[in-house]
């Protein structure tokens, strides 16, 4: 059994990644990008109550987990071919911005069959915004609109049992409380995931552009 959830699980992961980037425009004819300068510009903020995740960020984290992500998906789009040279190049293309963001909520828990009842809880959320500029190199002073897509992931409240009640017998009735945390890389994560999303808009301005 635990062998088909890990299978379940692997699916959906894998299907959920692909599904990020299947409203990419297909390009129909082929084009050069030049991206000469690979430093992603990157901000790190928070207004949450207790900084959790972006406390102690690396940026040269952050900029290696963009690129994984924007790279893993160049390689696969069609009629696109980067190049050094931008006397060669059809399109600049420039990362204008990597944010990431942590902020923060409060939910109060409202059940009347909890102790917990009435009690408000702090829940973090991270966004993850890049932002890139695409301009036409043969003509500079015609820039297509820029392209940014945003990830975003939330702490929840959670009264589910979980592993440590299955083993005491504990929470039967589903009353205790409790927050369920991000991963400790989210930011890397979402970096990455960003990365590759944002080629959705890429593929459309230049298909459009084509028209």
């Amino acid at each position: 059994m635990n062998y088909f959830k890990k299978i379940v699980a692997f699916a959906i992961i894998s299907l959920t990644l692909h599904t990020c980037t299947l409203f990419k425009k297909g390009i129909n004819k082929p084009v050069t990008i030049a991206m000469l300068d690979r430093s992603v510009p990157v901000s790190i903020s928070s207004t949450a109550l207790n900084a959790k995740y972006t406390v102690n960020l690396a940026e040269a984290g952050l900029n290696e987990n963009f690129l994984q992500g924007f790279d893993s998906e160049a390689k696969i789009t069609k009629n696109v071919t980067f190049v050094s040279d931008e006397a060669i190049a059809d399109y600049i293309l420039k990362v204008v911005s990597l944010k990431i963001v942590e902020s923060s909520k409060v939910e109060k828990i409202s059940d009347e069959k909890s102790p917990y009842n009435g009690q408000e809880m702090v829940l973090n959320t991270i966004d993850v915004t890049a932002e890139v500029e695409l301009t036409n190199a043969k003509d500079k002073s015609k820039k297509l609109n820029s392209c940014s897509n945003t990830k975003s992931r939330s702490e929840k409240l959670k009264n589910n049992r979980d592993v440590g009640d299955l083993i005491m017998g504990t929470n039967k009735d589903n009353t205790n409380y409790r927050t369920k945390l991000l991963d400790d890389n989210i930011c890397n994560n979402l970096s990455e995931d960003v990365g590759r999303r944002i080629w959705v808009p890429i593929t459309r301005r230049i298909a459009n552009a084509q028209k």
